[in-house]
């Protein structure tokens, strides 16, 4: 037995120590990964799925809640109170384009039109920002009529004011995301085969439009 465990020192077979709980998941996770792995194509769609059904419980909370206060609440005024700044329109109009131009942004790129691919986005980033600029505004409006309301115990400008203040930051979120995805169009990175950075961007981008019509309607018809 002692020329036997002498042996095994020598080969270097000597026992080792047992891993446990982190230590042995990070070994396993070792063991599997491989050189130059990539994930399964379709990975990156299937989380921005997710990722908007998650935005979706969150926007359509929101709403449930606005509309419950609007009609249940003692103190809430009769239908068609609010009046809402004309510039909402504007911004509607503006978001929607943005959506348009970014789907011809993909029809394009799907087509190995790479020159218009690039026109479109940029008019993208275009009509994104001129939303935000005109956003702001209307949102100081909404900020002083909660203000000026609120004196009468009437909050629902306030309410307004924090749901389309919400939909906004959400909107800076996505300049955000698509200022990269012009950039990688300026450089080359995309083409017929590789395009999920656009597809992606106008994943979200729509979803944020159908955000906005339902929020601004429902609030115009609520109002």
């Amino acid at each position: 037995m002692v020329v036997l465990w002498r042996g095994r020192l020598a080969l270097g077979l000597r026992r080792k120590p047992r891993l446990r709980g982190q230590d042995a998941l990070a070994t396993f996770s070792m063991l599997d990964a491989k050189p130059n792995h990539r994930l399964p194509p379709g990975t990156g769609t299937v989380g921005m799925w997710l990722f908007l059904a998650a935005l979706t419980t969150l926007f359509g909370a929101t709403m449930f809640g606005y509309a419950a206060i609007r009609l249940t609440s003692d103190r809430s005024p009769n239908l068609h109170y609010l009046n809402f700044p004309k510039s909402l329109w504007v911004s509607t109009v503006l978001i929607l384009s943005a959506s348009f131009t970014l789907h011809q942004a993909l029809v394009n790129v799907r087509r190995e039109r790479l020159a218009k691919m690039r026109k479109f986005l940029v008019a993208t980033l275009v009509l994104a920002a001129g939303f935000i600029l005109v956003q702001a505004p209307s949102l100081a409006i909404l900020l002083k009529r909660h203000a000026e309301s609120n004196k009468h115990g009437i909050f629902l400008y306030g309410l307004v004011f924090f749901l389309i203040l919400v939909h906004a930051l959400h909107v800076v979120g996505g300049i955000i995301g698509l200022s990269t995805t012009v950039r990688h169009g300026m450089q080359g990175k995309y083409d017929h085969e590789n395009y999920a950075g656009i597809k992606h961007a106008a994943m979200y981008w729509h979803f944020l439009d159908g955000v906005w019509i339902v929020m601004f309607f429902g609030m115009l018809i609520l109002g």
